[in-house]
């Protein structure tokens, strides 16, 4: 679950164009402060600005912000997901630290890096590239700061961590809320987008139900990168919702014993959105968080759940590589797949590219 820097073709030939401009509204309350009330219809347009969203906090308790880059109208919504591990106890939280910036204040210099390096990789927010598919949308880059795969609601006050330090599991509640700011700003699109990179990629499909939501006449397509649904232990399961209050439809009454029950549920409740999944058999990170020898068993329950699935497609290669959107112009399935291609039959909808494959 950890977030590597994915790098796509998608504009190799602008991959050098530094993310620059600075923002006039930042992050600047304490770590008691909620934030100010979130209005982001001013914002400037094509310049990133980092905006505290009210009521949103870290793992910490610290006010929690996004990235936002307006274009001036836009019908097109892009959201990036990011990911960093996952914490479920004061070991994985503060001693083994398996998840990223959970106990410290997510700032201004840490997203200008993060999302520094997404754009210098990916070139996803250069306005002037003409391969860039997303120039003429509206961007907002979603920081990863609660451990808890931007699906919890819980506050915890771990048996063993350090004299008054709690951990916010509060990534569902956050996406909520981030979703709510946007929307009160935009509240139409044509289409959204929402691509999310290992715990972020499990963040977006958990949320699924909340971007259909927001924006219901909006073509909705959701790309999970290294975010299978593999089954854990059940101890392992159990351990993981009860520590984040994990959030789960009412209606969905397979999804507290069953991980894969979430794309199920949600493809059946959303039928014309779609999910791609990006995923690899030996993924050396996702072997490491699901604590077993090899997770390349769990995926054959997996993919027939999501054959089942109208909406989901997947593209699932032999590799113990983790986040592989830098791979797409090399990587191919078994069946001899280009995932550039693969990814480009998701971002238009073209069914005959984007199709299930795996090995």
């Amino acid at each position: 679950m950890a977030c590597g820097e994915p790098a796509t073709p998608l504009d190799a030939a602008r991959a050098d164009a530094a993310a620059d401009a600075s923002s006039p509204i930042d992050a600047g309350a304490s770590p008691d402060d909620a934030g100010p009330a979130t209005s982001l219809g001013d914002l400037p347009v094509d310049a990133w600005s980092y905006v505290p969203i009210a009521g949103a906090v870290c793992g910490n308790g610290s006010p929690m912000a996004v990235g936002v880059n307006p274009h001036a109208g836009a019908t097109e919504l892009l959201v990036v997901m990011m990911g960093g591990g996952a914490c479920w106890d004061a070991q994985t939280c503060f001693v083994m630290n398996t998840a990223t910036h959970v106990h410290e204040d997510y700032t201004r210099a840490i997203f200008d890096v993060e999302r520094g390096g997404f754009s210098m990789a990916t070139g996803w927010d250069d306005r002037a590239a003409p391969l860039n598919p997303f120039r003429e949308a509206s961007i907002v880059f979603v920081p990863y700061c609660t451990g808890d795969l931007h699906a919890g609601d819980a506050v915890q006050d771990y048996p063993g961590a350090p004299s008054g330090q709690r951990v916010h599991h509060r990534g569902a509640v956050n996406t909520q809320r981030i979703l709510d700011a946007v929307r009160g700003a935009w509240p139409a699109f044509a289409r959204v987008r929402v691509i999310g990179f290992s715990a972020g990629g499990y963040g977006t499909q958990l949320n699924w139900g909340r971007f259909a939501d927001a924006w219901p006449a909006a073509e909705l397509a959701l790309l999970a990168d290294s975010a299978p649904l593999l089954q854990p232990s059940t101890a392992q399961y159990a351990t993981w919702r009860a520590a984040w209050n994990m959030e789960t439809p009412t209606d969905c009454t397979d999804c507290a014993s069953t991980f894969s029950a979430y794309d199920d549920y949600f493809d059946a409740r959303y039928p014309a959105s779609r999910l791609g999944l990006m995923a690899t058999t030996h993924d050396s990170v996702i072997t490491a968080f699901w604590g077993i020898a090899d997770i390349s068993p769990l995926y054959g329950p997996l993919l027939a759940t999501l054959d089942d699935n109208d909406t989901t497609r997947y593209f699932v290669v032999e590799s113990d590589h983790h986040v592989i959107l830098g791979e797409a112009a090399t990587l191919r399935s078994a069946d001899g797949t280009l995932l550039f291609d693969w990814l480009l039959g998701w971002l238009e909808n073209d069914r005959a590219r984007f199709h299930d494959t795996a090995p």
